[in-house]
């Protein structure tokens, strides 16, 4: 009967226990990987490409980000400059808000529509064609309104509309300036 004893209380020897261990270890964070890399990848996927567009597009500095009013037509036009840092942005869309706190929102983009409230400076026709600027270029553009603020996002290839990246407040135009 001590014999018999001795083998029933032997048990698992340390090394096997560790090498057990180990492998738990190892399947288990197998297991975790083989879930958690993929779906941080398909979440991520489409952000990333915000990333990677991060300052692609600014107000630069321009004679042209101002306002001016006329009050004898009772009429006013607000210009701005748009500067394209880098490539995989397709459009950019501009959040422009008045002095009443009203906002105006628009998506240019290479094959814009042409707009009655919108043209290029030095245009005088609301009704032409509007340009995209090539990746290290700028346009400027006039909008009908009197705007005091604006907030560019650019927007990747994949339609996705990134965060804000550049934020211009406007002041009077001077008398030099034609809009």
């Amino acid at each position: 009967m001590g014999l018999r004893w001795r083998m029933i209380k032997r048990g698992v020897s340390p090394v096997i226990a560790t090498v057990l261990l180990l492998v738990l270890t190892i399947v288990i964070g197998g297991i975790i990987f083989s879930v958690v890399i993929p779906f941080v990848k398909d979440r991520l996927g489409e952000s990333k490409m915000c990333l990677d567009v991060f300052e692609g597009v600014e107000f630069p500095e321009s004679k042209f980000n101002c306002y001016s009013f006329s009050t004898s037509l009772n009429d006013s036009e607000t210009g701005f400059s748009i500067k394209l840092n880098k490539e995989g942005i397709s459009s950019f869309r501009v959040a422009l808000t008045d002095d009443n706190g009203n906002s105006d929102v628009i998506d240019i983009k290479p094959e814009m529509n042409v707009r009655d409230d919108l043209r290029m400076v030095g245009s005088g026709s609301y009704n032409d064609s509007v340009g995209f600027p090539s990746v290290g270029g700028q346009r400027s553009y006039v909008i009908k309104n009197k705007y005091l603020k604006a907030e560019i996002s650019p927007i990747t290839e994949s339609g996705e509309v990134c965060a804000v990246t550049d934020v211009i407040e406007f002041t009077s135009c001077y008398r030099d300036v034609i809009l």
